[in-house]
């Protein structure tokens, strides 16, 4: 199954929002990142089912910490 493309919000209160990208549509699903669990399945409106793995969530989670560390938080 191919992985899905994702990005990191950070809201006023620096809360990280995962922003998946569909594989197949493209379209884009907002999640809290605290929320996410691993390998939980979501559908996207195409009707494709969207998981991600506990490496993917792993990541994520990184590039929040770097997005936090690079304004100081």
């Amino acid at each position: 199954m191919k992985q899905p493309r994702f990005d990191i919000d950070l809201d006023k209160h620096y809360n990280a929002t995962m922003v998946i990208a569909c594989a197949v549509c493209g379209h884009e699903h907002r999640m809290t990142l605290k929320t996410l669990k691993p390998d939980t399945s979501m559908t996207c409106q195409c009707g494709a089912p969207i998981t991600l793995t506990p490496h993917s969530i792993m990541a994520a989670q990184k590039r929040a910490a770097e997005i936090r560390q690079a304004y100081r938080v």
